[in-house]
């Protein structure tokens, strides 16, 4: 199950994992909900590899959402060793958020290249 945390929470969790996903959504927003069953999906599957997702309210966490810079929901932030990472979106471009909903292999190639250079 995917945890609603508040952003102050998240350093802790971001220390405790290999590799973190944060889905910064909104409870209105339809394609949120869309999101919601691939990324528990993410966290079932990768979970004993040292990935843990979490989900961030944008609307209950505004300093947050206005200090990553998230324009649109869903976004999904991703942490590995520490910090946020700039990553590939699966079409050759880095990014450090990836906005939308996108097919459920962007998000398991992002966690699969990340957790293989976290245990490098």
């Amino acid at each position: 199950m995917v945890e609603e945390i508040n952003s102050d929470k998240l350093d802790n969790i971001v220390s405790e994992n290999k590799v973190v996903f944060v889905d910064c959504h909104a409870v209105w927003c339809g394609p949120c909900k869309a999101l919601t069953p691939i990324l528990e999906e993410l966290d079932d599957k990768y979970s004993e590899k040292g990935l843990k997702v979490v989900k961030i309210d944008v609307d209950q966490n505004r300093s947050f959402s206005a200090q990553n810079q998230i324009t649109g929901v869903p976004s999904v932030l991703v942490f590995a060793e520490g910090k946020k990472v700039v990553f590939d979106d699966g079409q050759g471009n880095k990014t450090d958020k990836l906005v939308g909903v996108m097919p459920p292999e962007v998000y398991e190639q992002v966690a699969e290249n990340l957790l293989t250079e976290a245990t490098a």
